[in-house]
């Protein structure tokens, strides 16, 4: 083998990597181009040139994706590549060759110039496609798993136990941030989940929750809650320490539908909260609904009651029977006039108190002034004409001994059929107690 043969081959075996290789004078720009055998690894000669940067323009706005032709051409420039020869880089560029409509990876070297008077420069090209969609998956699947590992941060971070279960063996790990069992040791791994969680609960569920808790601690209960819901959640009470704790878990599938994330946290802060906010709000509404003076419910209340009967009327329910009481003040204002509003004030809380008395098992309404109403329903509905009666004996007793209230009733029931409209009962009721205030004005 002679020397030359010897030089191609120590050639051939150091640009092994490389799919084809420019030779370029840089004096006159003319090139030789090659192509490297993969298999024997020898170099064929397949162009020669006047103008390489003139040849390379124009296969780039060909052949080079177009996102990458611009940096493609900037690298490509004579000037750069000289530049790089003088500082002794070896310049490389990136990018993609479009090979049958498709794009694949390459990279152009500048492999060697002559640095001395850098009159030549040769650039190797290497199929790169493999490695980078090689890196680019490795970048995704690292990409992935930072993501995967912030989400699992994230939701550790919201609660304060974690566990993984396979369901169908029962096998577990637990992730505590925070202890929430107080001195309950709980085990960080465990071959049965749905076993060891009833156990625990024994010991420390409050026993009004326990049972409900049992049965959502059942493997088949989950799966069938999760079955057309993305997670499912029961909140229920610890005993930590002696005191009760709001406890929420929450199950939900991971992603491959083999094992259940089971995420359990304090709420008890936010229940109580809440508790205390709802309470507040049926405090408000109660006081709304109610009169300042008697402490019995106001006209607002009655409204809302009427309102509400009557759409189970217009509904054609069968609404429980009732009858509506009307009870109007006698001497009021002059009482006002006379001897004062606290007197008269104290008059109205009297007969408000006789009211309530007589008619113990119904809701009674301040309508007005001197104005009640009861919504007579019940025991009391089944009584009343016996307590209407009573009630007059009584206002008819305290006329005669100038001692108590006097007051005039009339009671009206709904009749289905006739009556269509709460305030048809209401209105026969007004009727009847202004036929009764003219009865005790004619005894008076």
């Amino acid at each position: 083998m002679d020397k030359h043969q010897i030089i191609e081959k120590i050639a051939a075996a150091l640009l092994i990597d490389y799919s084809s290789v420019y030779y370029i004078n840089a004096i006159t720009n003319q090139y030789q181009w090659f192509s490297v055998d993969s298999k024997t690894h020898s170099l064929k000669s397949e162009e020669d040139g006047d103008d390489f940067f003139e040849t390379i323009r124009n296969d780039a706005q060909k052949h080079v994706h177009e996102e990458d032709r611009h940096l493609f051409l900037e690298g490509m420039k004579k000037e750069k590549l000289l530049s790089d020869i003088k500082r002794g880089e070896m310049h490389s560029i990136e990018y993609r060759l479009m090979i049958d409509g498709k794009p694949v990876y390459h990279t152009i070297r500048l492999i060697r110039g002559k640095e001395e008077d850098s009159d030549y420069f040769i650039l190797g090209v290497i199929d790169i496609d493999k490695q980078v969609k090689e890196r680019q998956e490795n970048e995704k699947i690292q990409k992935e798993r930072i993501l995967y590992n912030k989400i699992a941060e994230s939701l550790a971070s919201n609660y304060d136990v974690v566990y993984y279960v396979d369901i169908s063996s029962g096998e577990y790990s637990q992730f505590t941030s925070r202890t929430i069992y107080g001195e309950l040791i709980v085990q960080d791994n465990g071959s049965d989940f749905f076993g060891d969680s009833k156990r625990n609960a024994e010991q420390i569920v409050h026993p009004e929750d326990k049972q409900r808790l049992m049965e959502v601690l059942d493997k088949s209960y989950l799966v069938s809650a999760l079955k057309e819901r993305k997670q499912f959640s029961v909140i229920y009470r610890l005993i930590v320490d002696g005191t009760d704790q709001y406890t929420k878990l929450t199950a939900l599938w991971s992603s491959d539908r083999v094992h259940l994330i089971i995420g359990v946290e304090n709420v008890d802060e936010e229940i109580r909260r809440e508790n205390q906010q709802k309470q507040q709000l049926n405090d408000a509404k109660e006081f709304a609904r109610k009169d300042g003076l008697t402490g019995v419910k106001n006209k607002l209340a009655y409204t809302e009651l009427e309102a509400s009967v009557q759409e189970n009327l217009d509904k054609g329910l069968d609404y429980l029977p009732f009858a509506i009481a009307v009870c109007d003040l006698n001497d009021l204002k002059a009482v006002n006039d006379t001897l004062g509003h606290s007197v008269g004030d104290d008059y109205i809380k009297t007969s408000c108190s006789f009211i309530c008395e007589v008619f113990d098992h119904s809701p009674v309404f301040r309508i007005g002034g001197d104005e009640f109403l009861v919504f007579i329903r019940g025991n009391d509905y089944e009584n009343r004409k016996a307590l209407t009666e009573k009630f007059k004996q009584q206002i008819i007793h305290n006329m005669k001994n100038h001692d108590g209230p006097i007051i005039a009733i009339g009671v009206a029931e709904y009749v289905k059929g006739e009556d269509f409209q709460v305030s048809d009962v209401l209105e026969k009721a007004d009727i009847m107690m202004y036929e009764n205030k003219k009865e005790l004005k004619q005894m008076h």
